[in-house]
């Protein structure tokens, strides 16, 4: 599967902002520098996928950087002698000037560090209007080109690289109801219900493609949060059980012919700590599989899963 990562970076972006962002008082964003880390384990009967990653965002009065890298190791042999470690690299670019925005990303998933083919690499550049532009809502229509393997062809079969894609975003916010919509090569879709309250429920989802049920990447937490927002110490603590569907690629064998694809699913009920400047999920994994060139699958069987993310917020 080639994985329509443009839109999926929005939404890591804004999950990096939101665990960096102090809700009291979003002003001491917007000169933020902070170093990022995490690691993903997930042990399965059949597997084990150990991700590590590294990166930093920079958050500015004009937008936003974000880069991270992650390395992926299979513990055990898999199919097809397919290789076992995989690198991943994510970037966005997210500035501003008055109600004109613009996006620029970068994504590699493959075998190599940077792909050598057009199937293991997504960018692209989009432009924006704020047509809409209120206290607690917001409008942004655009459009551009995205590079990459998008499943797209010419009439004589060969792959189409670039493609023009559409740019959506639609925020809401109200003291019922915090929500996103980002399209640009599929939909992305997070909401927050009662966002100010102890108790709040929280979905973040994409659809990257239309193959099954397991094409809709989400994941959804009943949280509650140790203080609220007027508290002296802010908003700035607290657990969640959750329930999601994850994955993990698609990735594209280096030195292969474009359909040489690998990318594991798996589901999780799972508990969180979430203190902000470090979180850790713990949970049961199960339903694992993994797909060779977007169709072969290999069940993986259940497990658990535990997942640590850390940030370094140094104000500048």
């Amino acid at each position: 599967m080639i994985k329509q990562v443009l839109s999926s970076c929005l939404i890591g972006f804004y999950s990096v902002t939101a665990l960096c962002a102090n809700n009291n008082d979003a002003k001491q964003t917007e000169n933020l520098s902070a170093p990022l880390m995490q690691y993903d384990h997930v042990n399965l009967s059949e597997q084990t996928i150990r991700s590590a990653s590294g990166g930093l965002v920079l958050q500015r009065d004009w937008g936003n950087l974000i880069g991270i890298y992650t390395h992926h190791d299979f513990s055990e042999p898999m199919f097809y002698d397919f290789p076992d470690v995989y690198h991943s690299i994510d970037s966005l670019l997210d500035t501003h000037f008055g109600r004109h925005q613009y996006l620029v990303i970068f994504k590699s998933e493959s075998s190599r560090v940077l792909s050598g083919s057009l199937s293991g690499i997504q960018a692209g550049a989009v432009y924006g209007y704020e047509w809409i532009n209120k206290p607690h809502l917001s409008l942004v229509l655009g459009g551009g080109i995205a590079v990459g393997e998008f499943g797209v062809e010419r009439s004589d079969g060969s792959n189409m690289p670039a493609i023009p894609v559409p740019l959506i975003r639609f925020n809401y916010q109200s003291t019922i109801l915090e929500t996103k919509f980002e399209f640009l090569t599929g939909p992305n879709w997070s909401f927050t219900l009662r966002p100010k309250s102890k108790i709040r429920f929280t979905f973040d989802s994409r659809l990257d493609q239309l193959r099954d049920a397991r094409d809709l990447i989400f994941e959804s937490n009943l949280v509650y949060r140790f203080f609220d927002a007027k508290h002296e110490m802010g908003d700035f603590a607290g657990i969640a059980i959750g329930f999601k569907n994850d994955n993990v690629g698609a990735f594209a064998l280096a030195n292969k012919h474009y359909t040489e694809t690998l990318e594991a699913h798996y589901q999780s009920l799972f508990a969180t700590l979430d203190l902000t400047l470090i979180k850790v999920s713990v949970g049961r994994a199960f339903a694992g599989r993994v797909l060779y060139r977007e169709q072969l699958k290999q069940h993986l069987g259940e497990g658990y899963f535990i997942t640590v993310q850390g940030v370094i917020p140094l104000g500048m």
